[in-house]
């Protein structure tokens, strides 16, 4: 194994002067950029000085108009956070990248952008919101044909399906990255963490042999391109294989090992990955004091870097390590507060898990009452997780059936005539030229209050924060309306890419998306069978998701909102219909709902832009079809509309 006495030279030995002495003679964005290139190199072992650096990009940047390289240093920022385990500040800064990224209509950078954004939500368990941003960013490195982006979100979006438990769709995604990988020749570190990654799938349907084969081959990998921090992990994981097959001593040997790497490191994460092991070997030893003693450890760093998943899951290890040692009431209460996250951020195992424990301590302190209560909760939730596999299974099945099933090629529709791709072209590129400019001040704005803000907040009384606060949302509010002008003139375009779209994948994408709204509104989508249209997936999914979000939005009080959505095949089109029982709209204003910018509520009460609803006109246009609504103010509204198609 190798010891953290093998760690690399410390980069802080390039300092940030010494570069600029470098540079005394270069032209200022070759500096910046030179800068920008030491920031990320300091942004994984010294994250602090990555900071400051990014700090002088920034305010330089700022003041003399170089964009990008303001951009790629709040990525930079961004990526420090990250390593520093700050996924807040993480997220933060990459939304300001992105902000500048769209307004330079950069994909490229959108993309990286937002994978930050999806990566640091993933650290953070917040799995769905990484799981939309990873999506949005794997279309725009497909658009740009960027296999090494592709690869990395495909990997990433496997994490996120093994942490749901979905291990087939884990291991599809994960296979995915590895073959783009091998295909692309990719850095060894990067394929030996495909393998990683495959092993772990491996171990957790106990094939053990086979899991500690592909781990091994990761671990040889990493030892020789020396990363250290990857290495840590393959110990983790080769740990975790000796720990399930009985040989305690072996796996504590690999654990404290890469502890100690992870320590020097700064990767709190992974000293919690850490510590869980360690404490599942005492735990298996009958060492309780010792394994509480770990998982203490790892729940007070996941609460520190507020990881929501690692929170609920260390309550549970705690509170059954207490149950296990006889301190019932303060098992209790870890394993209550452990469910109400786990129930909070939707992980069914965690909270079958918690159940289960829940009704362990409840009958060993003799309160058999409560002991039956959880014990039904657990069987509940165990029998659920069962339906959903089951149904999975038939699904395919029948999917797979239907896709034999169908001989012949649906005949590409083409419904455009050339003078509408004329105006469609036209309108884009003025919606693009106009986001553009307008979106300079906007930056400055922006760039500014966030420099102030770093700066000086510490020097500002409540009323100057609260104005910066003010400027910076005015900012943000300003450049998403703009952004939402540039994907009106974009959607239903005559030249974007079309295929046949089964449209009830688009419902699923808009219930993954609109999931922790319909969560927290208890909201219900009704649909049957959907038929399959041809059309461009984006557009199908902003026209679905803008009325069904408009939906819950502008639900009543008190009441659950329900959308339901039914169609009919006529002689030409699709009819669809999507009925709400929200709070309706007065004739009066039903005229105008389809008008962009025409908000019909106050934004007090209603967040919005008003553009939605007319992007939802402008792409069935486009596809030459119609729609329109009926509502009654105070009962609810049903949109109409038709989508042609070739018979």
């Amino acid at each position: 194994m190798r010891t953290t006495s093998s760690l690399p030279m410390n980069v802080s030995e390039k300092t940030i002067s010494g570069i600029k002495k470098g540079l005394s003679n270069d032209k200022f964005s070759q500096e910046l950029s030179k800068l920008n290139e030491l920031a990320e190199e300091l942004s994984v072992k010294e994250p602090d000085e990555a900071l400051k650096c990014t700090d002088e990009i920034i305010r330089k940047g700022v003041e003399q108009y170089q964009w990008r390289e303001v951009a790629q240093a709040y990525n930079t920022r961004g990526t420090a956070y990250w390593y520093k385990s700050n996924y807040g500040g993480s997220i933060e800064s990459h939304e300001q990248a992105l902000q500048i990224w769209q307004s330079l209509s950069d994909g490229q950078g959108i993309g990286k952008s937002l994978i930050g954004i999806g990566n640091a939500n993933l650290r953070r368990g917040d799995f769905q919101e990484a799981l939309t941003h990873l999506q949005h960013a794997l279309q725009h490195f497909e658009d740009a044909e960027n296999a090494e982006g592709i690869a990395s979100i495909y990997n990433n979006i496997g994490v996120i399906y093994k942490n749901w438990g979905d291990y087939e769709k884990a291991a599809i995604f994960y296979h995915k990255a590895l073959e783009i990988k091998e295909k692309n020749k990719a850095p060894k570190g990067s394929i030996a963490n495909s393998y990683n990654n495959i092993g772990i799938l491996y171990f957790f349907q106990e094939n053990y042999p086979k899991a500690l084969e592909y781990i091994q081959i990761a671990e040889t990998t990493n030892r020789e391109c020396g990363n250290i921090n990857a290495l840590a992990d393959n110990y983790n994981n080769i740990a975790l294989i000796h720990n399930r097959e009985g040989r305690n001593d072996e796996a504590l040997k690999y654990l404290n090992e890469s502890l100690e790497i992870k320590r020097e490191l700064g990767d709190k994460t992974g000293m919690t990955v850490s510590y869980r092991e360690i404490g599942e070997v005492h735990k298996q030893q009958g060492k309780y004091d010792k394994a509480l003693e770990n998982y203490l450890e790892a729940l007070t760093i996941r609460e520190e870097i507020d990881s929501r998943n690692g929170i609920g899951f260390f309550c549970n290890r705690v509170g059954e390590t207490l149950m296990l040692i006889g301190k019932f009431d303060e098992a209790i209460t870890y394993l209550e507060r452990g469910l109400k996250i786990n129930l909070e951020i939707g992980s069914k195992a965690f909270t079958k898990e918690s159940h289960q424990f829940l009704s362990k301590t409840y009958a060993l302190k003799g309160n058999y009452e409560k002991g039956y209560y959880y014990l039904s909760e657990y069987i509940n939730v165990k029998d659920e997780i069962f339906s959903e596999e089951r149904t999975k299974t038939i699904n395919e099945i029948q999917t797979k059936y239907e896709a034999e099933k169908k001989d012949l090629e649906i005949e590409k529709l083409n419904m455009q005539q050339q003078h509408l791709i004329d105006i469609n072209n036209e309108l884009e590129l003025f919606a693009g030229k106009a986001a553009h400019d307008l979106k300079e001040p906007l930056r400055m704005m922006s760039s500014y209050s966030g420099l102030l803000n770093m700066r000086y907040a510490d020097n500002l009384d409540q009323d100057g924060r609260e104005y910066v606060d003010i400027i910076q949302n005015a900012a943000k509010r300003m450049s998403k309306l703009l952004t939402g002008l540039l994907e009106y003139a974009r959607s239903g375009a005559a030249n974007a890419r079309k295929e046949d779209i089964d449209l009830n994948d688009i419902l699923s994408h808009v219930e993954h998306n609109l999931q922790l709204t319909m969560q927290e509104t208890d909201a219900q989508i009704l649909y049957e069978e959907l038929p399959t249209v041809h059309a461009a997936p984006s557009s199908m999914l902003q026209l679905f998701q803008n009325i069904i979000a408009n939906a819950i939005k502008f639900r009543q009080k008190d009441m659950t909102p329900t959308v339901t959505i039914n169609h009919q095949k006529r002689k030409s089109d699709y009819l669809f219909s999507i009925a709400d029982n929200g709070i309706g709209i007065p004739d009066d204003q039903q005229d105008q709902v389809f008008e962009i910018f025409r908000r019909l509520n106050s934004r007090k009460q209603f967040s919005g832009s008003g553009i939605g609803l007319a992007t939802c006109k402008k792409i069935i246009e486009g596809l030459g079809g119609k729609i329109w609504l009926e509502s009654t103010h105070g009962v609810g509204t049903t949109f109409h509309f038709t989508i042609p198609y070739i018979i």
